[in-house]
Order: structure tokens, then sequence, then C-alpha cells
């Protein structure tokens, strides 16, 4: 039995072979909460700041981070007020991951993206920066 042209294109765009892929949008946490403990010398006090470091910076590797193998991108664009960094990720043997630097803190965050993502985009404020930690990050996605 022959099927219809129009029954034929309906299986292809709702059956299985139509189903695109789904992938998980990775993202650094725009702040870090963080505890921090200073021990003064004789005479002078403490304060703290209220507010949670900042996402400073975002860094790609190819494999673990303590094994040093940063990914450069593949794309920059700029103009008066953003800087574009575009990262595209080819197939690799080990995990890619992603870390995430913020402002008034030594203390880093990484996690493996997930299987499947084949890139990251980070839009950076050229507007503002942070003392030794860069520029702010407006927003920033791997998908």
């Amino acid at each position: 039995m022959k099927l219809p042209a129009a029954h034929v294109l309906a299986a292809l765009a709702f059956g299985p072979l139509a189903a695109s892929p789904v992938f998980a949008e990775t993202a650094c946490p725009s702040t870090l909460e963080v505890e921090q403990h200073a021990d003064p010398p004789s005479g002078w006090s403490v304060s703290y700041s209220e507010q949670p470091p900042r996402l400073s910076s975002v860094t790609i590797y190819d494999g673990m981070p303590s094994n040093r193998v940063s990914i450069k991108y593949n794309y920059r664009k700029q103009n008066r007020n953003e800087l574009l960094l575009r990262w595209d990720l080819i197939y690799s043997p080990r995990s890619y991951y992603l870390q995430c630097s913020y402002e008034r803190t030594s203390a880093q965050i990484a996690m493996p993206l997930p299987a499947g993502v084949r890139g990251c985009e980070v839009v950076f404020d050229r507007l503002v920066s942070y003392s030794g930690a860069g520029m702010a990050v407006k927003r920033m996605v791997c998908r």
C-alpha cells in the first residue's frame, strides 16, 4: 500500500526520525557565596563586604582544569560596550570543563560540560571592570 505524500510528511515531521536531540544549557552562576576569615594583626579590625563576589572570568578546559589545558576562543568580536568570545567545541575523548572565576576571591568553581554541548559564548561589559579581575560578565551560556 502506498501512503499519500501528506502522511509521509507527517510521519517525518512528528515521528522519531524528526526528534532532535535536546542538549542541556550550562552557565556560570553570576555570583558565588564565599566565607572568608581574616586574622588581622594586633590593633586592626576586620570587615567584610556584604556583596558576594561577581563572575569575572570564564575558562574552557579540554579535560580537568587541574591539567591546565585551557582552550582559546574561536571567535572574538568587540564594540565600544561589549566583548563577545565564543568557543566552538569539537569532539574530544576527554570531557570539556567550564571554570568560573569571581572578583575579590581566589575561589573558582568548575564542572564538566554535559555531553553534546557544542559551544560556549561569553559577553563581557567593557564599561565595567573589577580591580585585578577583568571585566564584568553580562551573560554567558554553553549549549
